[in-house]
């Protein structure tokens, strides 16, 4: 029997967490598990139901293949009348059923037939369809909710294996006025209820869907459905880890619509209790990203709750949240992908801004541009980068440069006032420097580029008095020392238009002009 699950609680907030990697038991499940994964036509069925069993062997299992062989052996050649066919597979079901079959236990696998004769619908479905395949006997697995079963003869004599209840309806080939005893049996042991019947139009029309129509899985799923049965053991003992390494292995089998939902439930339930300070927490967070439904299972600012818990602990370095968002990279759904990695991104962003790495904090933010170009924080950044650079610069040819290349791959900058205050401060070094060094003319040049920044901005009270001071009295008088008193009292008097208090301008305007 396929285990019923429990009702589940999904939790909707999302604060995911780290996939630990599927494991084996045993370098032979591991084999098994290769073996299919590179050809799941041509593989050895008999082989692989034992696959969950950690002490299993190619000689145990050989050794129990040949007492299968042997009960094979033992029975009739196929029949070509309908009626003497029945019955011979009749003779195949009693035999297998008498010969292997002890005892029903649900948390029964392959392995057990075997050893102690305890089986449920699972073991015993994959035990007929191995004698089948050996026997060119056609046949269908049928699964429900709950259980799985065979159809013998599907496209004709549609002969019913109930492989866990023996008696009466264990081999069925019903005629109508039976129908309704088997499917009141079937509501007896809970494996349908009476509102499905209902629903599907009677008796009759659901026994014909039930059993005989078109819907039916490959054997392969037998497989899976052994480490699902074993998922859920160990989700009633609270075993989260087992229970989800126990389920991805029955995806690989079996594509049971009710895994991914089982999955989802305990990684939810368990993520609230990670620390996220390793990358194993990390993975399983990414895990739980692949699996859950974006935005019905939760919300970026769900995803973001679990980013907080990743920059907040103390554990955390640079170093650790660089390798993690490597892993952020991995995730397929774009939206959730660059919201982490843009949150991650501005976190190292301002790290480095607060601790002075001005190149780092740039770096980072350009990352985030490329994520989102119209990122305010990352702007908020790159201005202050790019103003601190040149608060710290020389205020010389070097860092006007750099600062335009930085302009003209942030054009943003030109629309925050400190552009044009870094400008002026830059023109006004460069042109008080070169007045210094008798370069006249590049005093000149940046004196000018000075001037029209002051005339036509709002930024003179933003701007250095002194360096304006110490710049128009340094420019005057390499004229007035010159005798040349006209542009001397023309440079004099611009200063003033910009610092009328300044003494010492005031004062070498009067001399400059009494010399005229």
């Amino acid at each position: 029997m396929i285990k019923r699950i429990k009702p589940l609680i999904f939790i909707t907030c999302l604060c995911i967490a780290s996939t630990y990697g599927q494991s084996y038991s045993s370098s032979f499940e591991e084999g098994i598990f290769e073996a299919y994964k590179k050809d799941s036509i041509q593989y050895n069925f008999f082989e692989s139901m034992f696959a969950i069993d950690s002490l299993a062997s190619n000689s145990t299992i050989l050794t129990y293949q040949e007492m299968v062989t042997s009960l094979i052996k033992t029975f009739p050649e196929r029949e070509s009348k309908e009626k003497k066919e029945q019955k011979r597979v009749k003779l195949i079901y009693d035999r297998l059923h008498d010969t292997f079959f002890k005892k029903y236990n649900l948390n029964a696998y392959f392995n057990n037939l075997f050893e102690d004769g305890t089986y449920n619908c699972v073991t015993a479905s994959a035990l007929y369809a191995y004698v089948f395949d050996e026997l060119n006997i056609p046949y269908h697995v049928k699964e429900t909710p709950s259980h799985v079963f065979l159809i013998a003869y599907p496209k004709t004599y549609k002969i019913y294996l109930e492989t866990t209840v023996p008696g009466e309806y264990g081999f069925i080939i019903p005629k109508e006025d039976e129908v309704k005893k088997i499917i009141d049996e079937l509501i007896s042991y809970k494996l349908i209820t009476e509102e499905e019947v209902v629903a599907k139009g009677g008796f009759m029309k659901f026994y014909e869907d039930f059993y005989y129509g078109n819907e039916f899985i490959d054997k392969s799923a037998l497989i899976g459905m052994q480490y699902y049965n074993q998922g859920l053991s160990y989700l009633d003992t609270e075993e989260d880890d087992k229970a989800i390494n126990s389920l991805n292995k029955a995806k690989v089998f079996f594509s049971s619509p009710l895994i991914k939902p089982i999955v989802k439930s305990i990684m939810f339930d368990r993520v609230n209790h990670l620390e996220f300070n390793t990358l194993e927490d990390i993975e399983y967070l990414l895990e739980l990203i692949a699996i859950a439904n974006y935005p019905d299972d939760y919300s970026l600012g769900n995803v973001e709750s679990s980013l907080y818990k990743i920059i907040e602990h103390d554990d955390n370095d640079k170093e650790f949240i660089e390798a993690a968002i490597e892993k952020f990279k991995t995730i397929q759904n774009e939206k959730v992908r660059n919201t982490a990695l843009e949150f991650l991104y501005e976190y190292l962003a301002k790290q480095a801004g607060t601790d002075e790495n001005l190149d780092e904090a740039l770096k980072y933010s350009n990352y985030i541009l490329e994520l989102n170009p119209n990122s305010k924080m990352a702007q908020k950044i790159i201005e202050y980068v790019c103003f601190k650079k040149v608060a710290l610069s020389a205020f010389n040819i070097e860092a006007l440069k750099e600062f335009e290349e930085n302009c003209k791959t942030y054009p943003f900058l030109k629309e925050n006032k400190r552009y044009y205050i870094a400008l002026s401060h830059l023109y006004g070094s460069i042109s008080l420097n070169s007045f210094k060094n008798k370069d006249i003319e590049v005093g000149h040049k940046y004196l000018q580029k000075l001037e029209e920044v002051l005339d036509h901005n709002e930024v003179l009270n933003e701007v250095s008095k002194m360096l304006l001071s110490e710049l128009y009295v340094k420019a005057g008088n390499y004229y007035y020392y010159k005798d040349q008193y006209q542009p001397a009292y023309d440079i004099y008097s611009k200063g003033l238009s910009y610092l009328p208090n300044d003494s010492d301008l005031t004062k070498r305007a009067q001399w400059s002009k009494e010399e005229l």
